[in-house]
């Protein structure tokens, strides 16, 4: 039997659940479940850490069988089913409406916890300054055969303290989307914003932002999660084609900086942090171009209806950049090809 004893004795004794939303994927979310739940057993934590999974109404996943699986873990555990599809970003709101932890966090069901981590994360949790309402961690992508593709969402190579400010709600935004690997005070959420925007794939981002805007912010430079990447993903009703979801991915990006931007500049009287928000939101239009450009073209691009001055600016930037240097770079490639293909010959 499952005995309660508490290792971490704090004053604070804050309570963290993990949340895992799960859609089609039953083998990867038991290996989420257990990745969390025996370092919990291991600790005895299960009075202060839980988890909660909620799956969307998959076809193949069982909800007696899933009971059965986390019944070792019934005193931290629990799982539910939803009778219809929510889609993930309604699914994940309801997940963290419901939640009475002082912190919680999301993990996708194909991503898992590193092995002996927990105990980290809590000491993590127990030494946390009351003006954070946040801390995350960066984002390290392995793929199916287990070597590592990238690390993101690591916006400095030691832990720091991002203080909560317009400006640094859009300088820092982008490193929402990491979904896996943020923790957050859900008590903070504001979910009047999350409701208006339950189409926008990208919401992590509109409410890590909006998180800034109310509180601190810590980064540690530590490696917690593996997120799996290049594997199958079920958004079906994102578009049928890889083009149509990135072209969704690309509007509803652009959608949630310009939305996140507009917030932040009604909180600010200074023109020079105006100045600095406006650079930091072209910025951001400019790097979303140019990652999405090869699959859904220039030209979805130029056409997409966007109201705001600096989203224009960006596009005038970025037709200059295809027009003028890419066009010389590859000038350039193809003459270095040809003396080199010269030198060889002679």
């Amino acid at each position: 039997m499952y005995q309660q004893k508490l290792l971490f004795p704090s004053s604070k004794t804050l309570r963290l659940e993990f949340l895992i939303p799960s859609y089609k994927r039953p083998d990867s979310l038991g290996r989420a479940i257990f990745s969390i739940a025996l370092q919990i057993q291991e600790l005895q934590l299960g009075d202060r850490i839980s988890i909660s999974i909620v799956d969307d109404a998959s076809p193949n996943i069982n909800e007696v069988e899933m009971n059965k699986m986390i019944s070792p873990f019934k005193d931290f555990a629990k799982f539910e089913k939803n009778t219809t599809n929510k889609g993930m970003n309604l699914n994940i709101r309801d997940m963290v409406a419901a939640s009475k932890a002082d912190f919680c966090t999301v993990l996708t069901d194909d991503d898992h916890l590193q092995p002996e981590t927990l105990r980290d994360i809590l000491k993590t949790l127990d030494n946390l300054d009351d003006e954070i309402g946040s801390f995350f961690v960066p984002r390290y992508s392995y793929l199916n055969d287990k070597s590592l593709h990238c690390i993101v969402c690591s916006p400095f190579n030691k832990n720091m303290t991002i203080k909560s400010s317009p400006l640094n709600s859009i300088k820092y935004l982008h490193n929402g989307f990491i979904l896996t690997g943020l923790f957050f005070k859900p008590k903070l959420i504001n979910f009047q914003l999350w409701n208006d925007n339950l189409e926008n794939s990208f919401f992590p981002i509109i409410y890590f932002a909006d998180l800034l805007l109310k509180s601190d912010c810590l980064f540690l430079n530590k490696n917690w999660f593996v997120h799996t990447v290049k594997n199958k993903c079920h958004w079906e009703s994102w578009g049928e084609t890889e083009k149509d979801i990135v072209e969704k991915l690309y509007s509803d990006y652009i959608n949630a900086v310009s939305l996140s931007t507009e917030k932040a500049l009604s909180r600010v009287t200074s023109e020079l942090i105006t100045l600095q928000i406006l650079l930091e939101e072209i910025f951001l239009y400019l790097k979303q171009m140019n990652s999405s450009k090869e699959i859904i073209g220039v030209a979805y691009i130029y056409q997409l209806k966007q109201s705001r001055f600096t989203y224009k600016l960006a596009i005038n930037i970025f037709k200059v950049n295809n027009m003028l240097f890419i066009p010389l770079k590859r000038l350039a490639k193809s003459t270095i090809k040809y003396l080199n293909k010269k030198r060889n010959d002679n």
